[in-house]
């Protein structure tokens, strides 16, 4: 805890006022100033303008002579302080003289940091609200993109268990195409290098996978194959070692896959280009595609 101080100055024990002060109340200086001492300490926290204000001046002596620690006549001591010039009085209070000097800055510094709080406040506040208002946002806008891309791919999930980085709550079963996907990488990376680190658990993999097919639009057979397309490359099995990687590179492992193909290629027919007719008689040839082209479709 930060503790409160005010400013005592070296000429204090030896000042006229001091002096004063102190022969008029008969005391030594040392004396005179513990009790100056034990009243400004009091006002940093009961007085901080430095005026005392009482409805009765006799209340209002004993209540600085107490708080000063004079055990003496209340009435002397505060005269003693007016007259050598310690306190200035008013018509209904008595006024620390020259009380700035004393604990201006530290007035001035629980100014500033009752200002600083209130702004911090707010601002938390503020910052609670954006938070709150892009939750409810984001909720709105994910639910409206699950209505709007549902009907497109098949999506057998279980909710409940695991949660991904997005707070989406998903289990997903063996039989569900993310999954399979999953397993699928995970096979064909270990095929690769029996010995190279995989999940035990591949729920987050089917995530990536789930996500990839609905917000992407990519084809499960095609992902299919293109992960059986990277693992049996030189530089993509080296760098493909989780399905968040391959959604991220997807578009490029699609483009060489094509490009390596290319002489193969017919004009397209049907509704499908030759490069996507390609792909897909590629998937079925594939032997190990654990995803089946008809049920993908269906």
């Amino acid at each position: 805890m930060k503790l409160a101080w005010i400013e005592v100055h070296q000429t204090l024990p030896n000042h006229r006022k001091t002096l004063a002060a102190a022969a008029i109340l008969d005391i030594s200086p040392v004396q005179m100033i513990g009790h100056l001492i034990c009243l400004w300490l009091w006002a940093l926290d009961n007085a901080p303008d430095g005026v005392m204000y009482t409805s009765r001046n006799a209340l209002r002596n004993k209540m600085v002579a107490t708080v000063s620690q004079w055990d003496g006549d209340p009435d002397a001591f505060v005269d003693a302080l007016v007259e050598s010039g310690f306190l200035d009085e008013r018509d209904d209070a008595l006024e620390l003289h020259d009380w700035y000097d004393y604990a201006g800055k530290l007035m001035e510094t629980r100014k500033a940091n009752r200002e600083r709080q209130r702004r911090y406040r707010e601002s938390k506040k503020q910052q609670e609200a954006n938070v709150e208002r892009n939750a409810n946002v984001t909720r709105d806008v994910t639910v409206t993109k699950s209505e709007r891309h549902a009907p497109t791919v098949p999506n057998r999930t279980v909710p409940n268990s695991t949660i991904d980085s997005n707070n989406v709550a998903k289990k997903f079963d063996d039989d569900s195409i993310p999954m399979k996907l999953a397993m699928h990488l995970k096979k064909e990376i270990l095929n690769q290098d029996p010995t190279t680190k995989t999940p035990d658990d591949l729920t987050r993999w089917a995530i990536e996978a789930d996500r990839m097919i609905r917000l992407d639009k990519r084809d499960p057979g095609e992902a299919a194959y293109l992960i059986t397309w990277a693992q049996n490359d030189s530089f993509w099995r080296a760098n493909i070692l989780s399905m968040g990687t391959f959604r991220k590179q997807y578009d490029k492992l699609k483009r060489q896959a094509m490009t390596m193909n290319q002489s193969r290629q017919s004009p397209s027919r049907g509704g499908e280009t030759a490069a996507q007719r390609l792909l897909r008689e590629e998937m079925e040839k594939e032997r190990g595609i654990i995803i089946d082209i008809g049920e993908l479709s269906s």
